[in-house]
């Protein structure tokens, strides 16, 4: 909102109701946009006493930064994060077989990584790293669900990952076709998420 009460700028996001643990390691301020942010961080840490024991770092932008960022002082420290994975781009796959031998020059991680592009060197990062990443991992439960809105139809998918569930979001352009569960899923992400 601007000073005169006028909307300048919105972020989507949906509520998934599924906090994840995440072992803090970093913050900082997007440097277009004074009120937005974003944290570094280890998801799901199998040791509390150990940040880097996650399941695989990750970069969040924070729908809520301008709220918390002077809560969090102390670094590693963990927090509860919802966390919702919007789609840039993404290839179904009917299963592991057809994700493993299909033809072309795209690179796909193995099944069930993540990759931070902040933090796998995938973008030129310079100062500023977008909180964006590639994964490929085995869609466990798809949804249709209608935008209350605009009406449009969207998926939420949860992807299962390496000692994670991914709650992803796509539009039927962006999928290309109707995911099942057991299809694979490679796409890229812009990862956005609130403190609980």
């Amino acid at each position: 909102m601007s000073e005169t009460g006028e909307v300048i700028g919105a972020t989507p996001f949906f509520s998934t109701g599924a906090a994840h643990a995440l072992a803090v390691t970093g913050i900082g301020e997007d440097p277009e946009e004074a009120l937005d942010g974003w944290i570094d961080g280890w998801l799901e840490p199998a040791e509390p006493d150990e940040p880097y024991s996650g399941a695989f770092p990750l970069r969040v932008s924070l729908l809520d930064f301008a709220l918390v960022r002077s809560r969090i002082t102390a670094f590693p420290t963990t927090r509860r994060v919802e966390i919702a994975a919007l789609t840039h781009e993404a290839e179904l796959y009917e299963n592991e077989t057809a994700y493993r031998t299909a033809p072309g020059d795209t690179y796909r991680l193995p099944l069930d990584s993540f990759a931070s592009t902040a933090h796998a060197g995938i973008d030129d990062a310079g100062d500023f790293a977008e909180a964006t990443a590639l994964a490929g991992g085995r869609i466990a439960q798809a949804r249709l669900l209608i935008n209350p809105v605009s009406e449009v139809p969207y998926w939420w998918m949860q992807v299962s990952l390496r000692n994670a569930t991914l709650h992803a979001f796509a539009d039927r352009e962006t999928l290309g076709k109707e995911p099942q569960a057991g299809n694979i899923l490679w796409a890229s992400f812009w990862l956005v998420g609130r403190m609980v």
